[in-house]
């Protein structure tokens, strides 16, 4: 009865025991899913602002998961996305007297990490957001892709942004601070944010600073398919797909734009006749003093535009310097195909540091201008400046006039290649101007086939200009092998061949020789010296104008009477060869050697 009873008693304690590990495993959970709100946002939407879970907190979403992720030691939260639908969104108060409804809202630095295929979708009507991030720099990475939009049947709101990434969002009072945060960076994975229906600022719209390195960025609709409105836009990698916007495809409103390194950018919209491809803007204020606005870089990379009013447009309003566009690098083509603007124009530089600058690279702008009153191709309200690369600017307009190119201040070409074709002139404005060493050919038609010369005092009778600047192509030498005799001279000819008005002049260099006396003057005649011991001597051509280009040709050195030197022998016999040969073989050599020697003794004895 006793051991009964004890049985019992252990029974009992393990029952009890195992409903205290379970009940602790249940409150584990339990507390989880407080801290993480509801378990399924598919149709709620979550709200990290008004509270954001104190442990990674998992949530049902769709066919898919998001995971919260709290930030540690004032780093970036991580809301990771894995094959996520949401839809709709809870009214979020992002800023005192600021709501708005948000499918996805957080505060604070958050990395928003893709996997699989996830998608977001805005409410069908009020103030609509699918994304928001307030106060917050967001970085979005993964190998998966999100695509934000609104659900069908959704109603146009003016106050509606696909995607919020706000920092400080000061108003257009010049007092405000200079938002610091709200910065946007896409390094992977694959975002589409389609705005179509709604009317209000950007499908992707940014406080500050807007960097894609790498991944794919798509927008369409809005405003302007990606938005800065204190920073600069910066493209440095990855593809970027901004169509059927209603003002702007990419616009910096007070800062600057840069395509660069291995960038692959399209920009292209016909929904409105005053649509503008790429912009950057100075609206002199907003921003800090040191810091200028309203420029555009290209420095590498591949930029394609089509839109109907102005491609690329540097807008400055303010005394600080910008407005400028710079081209040092990439492949640059623009095509307003027609506009029913005053002007359209595939470049435009405006304000008093209006200067279109070309140093490098390929751009083609071209301005067909449909019923516009003027139709150009590139227009710089200051200079119009072509160090290098290649430009062609072309106005094609039929039903008002057009130009190639147009610079209030002047155009200088000082090198690399411009063409400028227009209806009217090749160039409006003053007469440009080819700097030495740039050719310029001259044709009364577009096609550049009837050519005349080129009168300066009569540039706008012509339709077809062409400054080139001279380019080395080639450098031979001959002979391009010889043989000299100690103490003979030998005349070596380069011809060098190019484009354009180009300096074919080459600097001589002789390399290999021995003696001192052994030299080759201005004109390629070369001296070998009586005492020259080298057997072989190298002779270079190079290009004065393009030390990249060059040629050389090779010389062998003989003796008088034409033999060249031969090796000389020790006396025994043996060549120097042989010794070097005994010699290196060392300790190894020695004992193979002594080897074979005792190998063949033994033999012999047999």
């Amino acid at each position: 009865m006793n051991s009964e009873r004890r049985a019992l008693r252990f029974l009992a304690a393990l029952f009890f025991a195992a409903c205290a590990f379970f009940a602790a495993g249940i409150g584990v959970k339990s507390a989880r899913a407080e801290t993480g709100g509801p378990t399924d946002i598919t149709e709620t939407g979550v709200d990290f602002i008004a509270s954001a879970p104190q442990a990674e907190t998992e949530y049902k979403a769709g066919k898919g998961t998001l995971v919260y992720i709290p930030a540690e030691d004032g780093g970036a939260a991580q809301i990771v996305l894995e094959n996520a639908e949401i839809f709709s969104g809870a009214k979020v108060n992002y800023s005192p007297g600021n709501s708005t409804y948000a499918a996805l809202a957080a505060k604070g630095d958050a990395e928003l990490v893709l996997k699989g295929e996830n998608k977001i979708y805005m409410r069908p009507s009020g103030s609509n957001t699918a994304l928001l991030f307030y106060d917050s720099n967001v970085t979005v990475r993964g190998e998966g892709s999100l695509s934000i939009g609104y659900r069908e049947g959704a109603s146009a709101n003016i106050n509606a942004h696909p995607a919020e990434i706000m920092g400080n969002y000061a108003t257009d009072t010049a007092d405000e601070a200079f938002a610091e945060s709200g910065n946007f960076t896409l390094e992977s994975g694959a975002l589409t944010i389609n705005g179509v229906g709604s009317i209000g600022q950007g499908s992707l719209t940014v406080s500050n600073r807007i960097a894609v390195c790498g991944g794919r960025l798509q927008t369409y609709g809005q405003m302007a398919g990606v938005y800065s409105v204190y920073g600069d836009i910066e493209l440095s990698g990855g593809v970027i797909r901004a169509e059927n916007f209603n003002e702007y495809g990419l616009y910096a409103r007070r800062g600057d734009v840069t395509v660069g390194g291995s960038a692959d950018v399209f920009v292209s919209s016909s929904v409105r006749p005053s649509s503008v491809g790429i912009s950057g803007g100075d609206m002199g204020n907003g921003r800090p003093e040191t810091q200028s606005g309203g420029n555009v870089y290209f420095q590498g990379g591949t930029t394609e535009i089509n839109v109907r009013f102005i491609g690329v447009f540097a807008q400055h309003v303010s005394s600080d310097p910008g407005g400028q566009i710079e081209i040092t690098g990439g492949s640059v083509d623009v095509t307003v195909p027609e506009s029913t603007q005053n002007v359209a124009a595939a470049l435009y530089a405006q304000g008093d540091e209006g200067d279109i600058l070309l140093k490098g690279g390929s751009v083609r702008a071209v301005s067909g201008g449909g019923n516009a009153q003027a139709s150009i191709g590139v227009y710089a309200d200051r200079y119009l400046k072509i160090e290098g690369g290649e430009l062609y600017a072309g106005g094609t307009n039929t039903n008002g006039s057009s130009f190639g190119a147009n610079a209030d201040d002047g155009i200088y070409v000082t090198g690399g290649t411009f063409v400028a074709c227009g209806g009217t002139a090749a160039v409006d404005g003053t007469a440009p101007y080819g700097g030495r060493g740039v050719s310029i050919t001259a044709a009364t038609d577009e096609a550049g086939e009837n050519i005349v010369g080129y009168d300066p005092q009569n540039f706008r009778s012509y339709k077809y200009l062409k400054f080139e600047s001279g380019r080395i192509l080639s450098v031979t030498v001959a002979p391009s092998s010889a043989e000299a005799e100690r103490g003979q001279t030998l005349q070596f000819t380069a011809e060098v061949k190019g484009t354009g008005s180009f300096d074919a002049s080459v600097l001589w260099n002789v390399t290999g020789a021995e003696s001192a006396a052994t030299k080759i003057d201005e004109n390629g005649q070369l001296t070998v010296a009586a005492d020259e011991t080298a057997a072989t001597l190298t002779v270079t051509a190079v290009s004065v104008a393009d030390g990249g280009k060059s040629a050389a040709a090779t010389v062998r050195v003989t003796a008088a009477g034409g033999q060249g030197e031969q090796p000389s022998e020790p006396e025994g016999g043996l060549p120097a060869g042989a010794i070097v040969a005994i010699t290196a073989g060392s300790v190894a050599g020695a004992a193979a050697i002594a080897a074979a020697i005792c190998f063949a003794v033994r033999k012999r004895k047999q």
